[in-house]
């Protein structure tokens, strides 16, 4: 049966799990089972799927890929996403060929090396518009970054959980706060979409001292996430956490006051944040307490009836909100600047309204450079991290009514990003993060060239 939200943010979402690991970390939650990927479970969905190709990626892409096809979702603009333990702690020769094999998927070809597999790909019939990689903050280091970008990555997703380097020795995580500063600055001056992991109701934390580090997420600079998946502690059997709760140290918060702390993130998250999910994926036989279903249907209507409004922008996406009987007006283009890792953000959007979203644009100023490229001319150098326009999928040779995608709202974007960076920061050229399958726009309908594993463009007075 057709999902019709799988595909309604205007991509289609294809995770890939990486084989049975162990993780450098040793977090007294986190699920181990030797039949499993760290932190998964056996029953887990992606690893049965996993486990039914052997964990082979180019299977599981093509499985994934017919099964969506079978389903009726377009596939050609496909945001990968590297699921399984800590995957660059994995063995190189590994994390590269399993990348490749992704691609290979995508591509309906075996290519001789990585390289080969990303150029067949920016023309191919399925193209990887955007690769999301998990990872830690301790394992999100330079050569890290430097293999992320040789494998088209365009997303991090840091396991930060918390912001407290007390409830980080108690649960054993093996690093602390100042490792998250490092990754996201890291990450952010090299062009990626940094979302963080975010672990309400860990041992040492109270629902008070959980509000106010989300408080912290964006207020701090330091910070400032684009995006969060929550992820409310529940123990896991099998975990150093299930002895603690059977021991009584350990108790997790009641439904109730884990439903009021969501609603308190919520309402404090900033309009340029995507909450992407509001609990793991783990089967409940295996959840000795806490949730075991979802929030975010019980969320929507509490907030609802209690007229508190989420403004992230998986809330306000033309799609969802179109699903949902909203009146949607017409889009008009709207900026919100802030600062964040030593860099000013500038966050556009065409916007109705009522704040309904049909597209955005991530740019970064920085006085930096991007560490792998040349230098910039003078002035601040300008990075777009992210060019994405909502509503239901629309094939790259299509149009649809009922989507905002292929009726010029990226290609204003783009020029209004361009004109902010050569006007006011007076930067002489734009760079962009691209998807592998993305480079061909930027290429055709801007005139952007490859420079390394980038997009870029001089931007003329």
């Amino acid at each position: 049966m057709k999902k019709f939200t799988r595909t309604i943010s205007g991509v289609t979402p294809l995770a890939v799990m990486t084989r049975p690991a162990s993780c450098p970390g040793k977090c007294l939650y986190c699920p181990t089972y030797q039949d499993a990927p760290q932190s998964y479970t056996p029953e887990s969905p992606a690893v049965f799927r996993a486990r039914a190709c052997d964990y082979d990626a180019r299977r599981q892409v093509e499985l994934r890929l017919h099964t969506f096809e079978d389903m009726g979702h377009p596939t050609d603009k496909v945001e990968l996403i590297i699921m399984g333990g800590t995957f660059l702690a994995q063995d190189v020769d590994y994390q590269y060929q399993y990348i490749k094999d992704c691609y290979d998927g995508l591509n309906g070809v075996i290519s001789a090396t990585l390289e080969e597999a990303k150029k067949i790909n920016e023309t191919a019939i399925r193209r990887c518009t955007g690769l999301c990689i998990e990872t830690r903050p301790d394992w999100c280091g330079t050569e890290e970054i430097k293999r992320m970008l040789e494998f088209g990555a365009t997303r991090v997703e840091l396991g930060v959980q918390t912001l407290d380097d007390d409830i980080y020795r108690l649960v054993r995580r093996g690093h602390g706060v100042k490792e998250v500063i490092e990754a996201t600055a890291r990450l952010r001056e090299h062009g990626f979409k940094v979302y963080y992991h975010w672990m309400p109701g860990l041992p040492g934390s109270t629902p008070e001292k959980d509000l106010q580090m989300s408080r912290q997420l964006f207020t701090d600079d330091r910070f400032k996430p684009d995006g969060l998946k929550l992820y409310p502690t529940m123990v896991v059997s099998g975990t150093e956490l299930e002895r603690w709760y059977q021991e009584g140290r350990y108790t997790p918060y009641d439904n109730e006051t884990m439903v009021n702390l969501i609603i308190g993130i919520k309402s404090v998250v900033p309009k340029y944040v995507r909450i992407a999910r509001v609990l793991r994926d783990i089967p409940s036989k295996f959840i000795v307490a806490g949730l075991k279903d979802s929030l975010r249907d019980v969320v929507r209507e509490k907030m609802r009836h209690d007229s508190i409004e989420c403004r992230c922008i998986r809330c306000r996406e033309y799609g969802h909100r179109a699903r949902l009987g909203y009146k949607i007006g017409e889009p008009c283009l709207v900026r919100l600047d802030y600062d964040a890792a030593n860099g000013k953000e500038v966050f556009l959007s065409f916007e109705d309204e009522n704040e309904t979203l049909f597209g955005l644009l991530r740019l970064r100023l920085q006085l930096r450079p991007v560490p792998v490229l040349e230098p910039a001319p003078d002035g601040n150098q300008a990075i777009i991290r992210e060019l994405h326009v909502f509503g239901p999928e629309v094939p790259l040779s299509g149009q649809k009514k009922e989507s905002a995608q292929h009726k010029g709202l990226g290609r204003a974007l783009l020029h209004e990003a361009e004109r902010i960076a050569r006007d006011e920061f007076q930067s002489g050229r734009m760079i962009i993060l691209s998807g592998t399958g993305a480079k061909e726009y930027y290429r055709n309908e801007s005139g952007y060239r490859s420079e390394g594993d980038y997009m870029v463009k001089e931007l003329k007075p």
